[in-house]
């Protein structure tokens, strides 16, 4: 079987169920009572290792099997939940999404994880990794040996090691290591089993002797041994046949016999998983996105063989999800863009021709070309939940190594944005939260002296708000304080005394974006606020983007991080300003209406008119844009366009309405300046250029 063919699959399927560990965990976290969510954990881990056995990964198979013990004992009831535990297998989360990464990157998905695993085989044991006890398991444990996973026995066994104990007969418990490179490592154990019969009783082994026999086995193998020799002799005896790299023997008395067989049992239906075939993993290890989301949801039912005629009754459901790649979407996108350019360009002939034939199949085909254009263009839009889903994982972490206590709350998940978008923002986003929980956040002790509640909250929000989405970062923090900024800014030579007396709280909060500013007094290894924000901003406004600061000292900070909804096709109201044609963005635009000039109110210098009960600003476009033919404050009458953003509203004057129009965005390109209350241009029907206006950066 050609895996090649496959290895895309399994990233995109083994990504997915990374993502559904790392969100069961954070809710078993919260509730680790609740059994149902360790089943769900305990079949994604199975399904994981059963991909990464199939396609060969053996390490992240390996790690997948020892975190499936621990969670089998506790879907089980024969162990608890706590906190070590939780650490213990975000760890081996952590390490299974390096490998992963490793993959994607074109590596064979290695790493060390021998100090994971031997924790997670301690926690087995009934042992707590960092030496402290978890009670009547690592009770029980304190004076067993420490020689692997013990062999269970059934009460049979039990009884005769017990009566040779009594009878003054020595009952040892081996743990015998063959050498990795041993090439007939069948013959060495052989030849082990030998010696003891010469002189013992063994009662019984893992793996069988049969398996062990078959080479059933990895390089090692334990048992129970009844003897009347000495065991620093025996030991002795089996060090010297060839190729044996080590040997334990611990000798038992009742007690410590009891709780051994107590330990088999616990680890006895951990090892039950691990034993079963790979073969029967890998029928639906490689399954598609469909499949895989249903393994990992509530419900879990047995694959049935496959079968050359489909049954009628219990078939698994065809898949309705295929996976594209995103360049391919690029390529559509692009032909749609030039398709839409022709279209107007068509409808533009068809009125000028007046030919009913020609209207009426112009007509036809914008009706048909509308209908594709909302197919394409959903197409590309993804909920930004996909990279949301990344962080309540890493705030826990994070507040957990910073020893504060806080919340992220999260809204709007559901909110669309363009791939392209998604694919970008992940990073900024990242720093910003990273940011928050570092520098915004206060220590316990310092919110408790303050009067706020010890757990400080993070709110990650997303919004539409005309072609635009918004994405908030906001806490309720320290707040930025305007001195310590300006203060740090002058000392850096960003600003001038003077400059500074005479920059606004939002200028003045800006200056965070500059290169290498902090104002932080300790910079931390997890962030600085600053370090790394002039990054944070060219990131965004490379996506057309921009960040804005709020904040209230002591109260806390907001980063409104605004983004395109999409970067290629809008509905634009097309309007005209003097000799000049401009475009705005449908979705921004409230309704439009004509104002008389006596209704036109000056307040405070600002022009501002009424708008169903509330006064909102005029703004003059032919001043900030210098449109030297056309004055809308002649006129008697102007007509406007009221625009928002969120509930915020302001009117725009213009001269005359074209019409509505599906525009294609292009941008402005890298040799043209960023021109404020500009995204962009559209090349219109009759190959003319307008430009696109941004409403919100009209209002403040």
């Amino acid at each position: 079987m050609d895996m090649n063919q496959y290895l895309s699959m399994f990233i995109d399927e083994s990504n997915d169920h990374l993502q559904s560990l790392n969100e069961n965990m954070l809710l078993l976290e919260g509730s680790p009572n609740d059994l149902s969510i360790v089943q769900v954990i305990f079949r994604s881990a199975h399904t994981l290792k059963g991909m990464a056995a199939t396609m060969g990964f053996e390490d992240m198979a390996s790690l997948t099997h020892q975190m499936e013990n621990v969670l089998d004992l506790v879907r089980n009831e024969k162990l608890a939940m706590q906190d070590f535990i939780f650490d213990t297998l975000f760890k081996g989360l952590d390490a299974l999404e390096s490998m992963v990464q490793d993959i994607t990157e074109g590596g064979e998905g290695k790493a060390d994880v021998s100090e994971i695993v031997a924790s997670l085989q301690a926690i087995v044991r009934g042992e707590d990794p960092s030496g402290k006890g978890t009670g009547a398991a690592a009770q029980a444990s304190a004076s067993a040996p420490k020689v692997g996973a013990a062999i269970q026995l059934d009460e049979f066994q039990y009884s005769v090691l017990n009566q040779s104990i009594a009878d003054g007969h020595r009952v040892l418990y081996l743990d015998v290591h063959i050498r990795e490179n041993c090439q007939l490592k069948a013959v060495r154990a052989y030849m082990v089993f030998d010696l003891l019969e010469r002189s013992g009783e063994v009662v019984k082994s893992s793996p069988s002797v049969q398996d062990i026999e078959q080479e059933k086995f990895e390089h090692s193998f334990s048992l129970y041994y009844i003897t009347l020799k000495d065991p620093a002799e025996l030991e002795s005896q089996i060090l010297n046949v060839s190729e044996i790299d080590k040997v334990t023997v611990m000798e038992l008395d009742q007690e410590s016999l009891q709780q051994m067989s107590e330990l088999g049992s616990a680890s006895q239906e951990a090892a039950a998983v691990a034993e079963a075939p790979a073969k029967e993993e890998a029928a639906n290890a490689v399954t598609t996105q469909a499949e895989a989301k249903e393994q990992t949801g509530q419900k879990q039912t047995p694959q049935a063989p496959a079968a050359k005629t489909p049954s009628k009754t219990g078939g698994a459901a065809p898949s309705r999800t295929i996976r594209v790649d995103i360049e391919r979407l690029d390529v559509l996108m692009n032909l749609f863009s030039e398709l839409l350019i022709d279209r107007v360009r068509l409808e533009q002939l068809a009125s000028e021709v007046q030919n009913h034939a020609l209207t009426e199949t112009v007509e036809h085909m914008s009706r048909v070309s509308s209908d594709l254009q909302d197919i394409v263009m959903k197409l590309r839009m993804v909920p930004v939940d996909t990279v949301f889903n990344r962080f309540p994982r890493m705030i826990r972490d994070l507040a957990k190594s910073l020893d504060k206590k806080v919340d992220l709350i999260i809204t709007g998940a559901e909110t669309e944005l363009d791939r392209t978008v998604i694919d970008e923002i992940g990073d900024p986003l990242v720093h910003l939260l990273r940011n928050a929980v570092d520098h915004g956040i206060e220590p316990i002790a310092d919110r408790i002296s303050s009067g706020k509640p010890e757990t400080g909250t993070v709110h990650l929000r997303a919004f539409h708000s005309g072609n635009h989405v918004f994405i908030e970062i906001e806490e309720d923090g320290r707040g930025i304080y305007r001195e310590n900024i300006l203060k740090t800014a002058i000392k850096k030579g960003v600003v001038t005394q003077e400059q500074a007396s005479a920059m606004s709280d939002e200028e003045v909060n800006q200056l965070l974006f500059a290169p290498g500013f902090s104002t932080a007094e300790k910079i931390s290894d997890v962030s600085g606020r600053g370090v790394g924000l002039d990054v944070v901003n060219a990131k965004i406004t490379s996506l057309g983007g921009q960040v804005t600061i709020y904040s209230t000292p002591g109260k806390g900070t907001n980063f409104s991080v605004q983004l395109p909804l999409t970067l290629s096709i809008i509905a634009a109201m097309m309007v005209k300003m003097g000799s000049e044609k401009y475009a705005i963005p449908l979705s921004s635009i409230v309704e439009t209406g004509i104002v008389r000039k006596e209704q036109i109110r000056t307040v405070h210098g600002n022009k501002m008119v009424e708008f169903r009960g509330q006064h909102i600003p005029l703004i003059s476009l032919s001043k900030i844009f210098n449109i030297k033919d056309f004055n809308e404050h002649e006129e008697a009458e102007t007509e406007i366009i009221v625009i928002h953003k969120g509930e915020r509203l302001a009117a725009l004057a213009i001269d005359e309405f074209i019409g509505q129009n599906e525009i294609v965005l292009k941008s402005l390109g890298k040799y043209l300046p960023q021109i404020k209350g500009i995204s962009g241009a559209t090349i219109l029907g009759d190959g003319q250029v307008a430009l696109i206006l941004d409403p919100n950066v009209f209002i403040k």
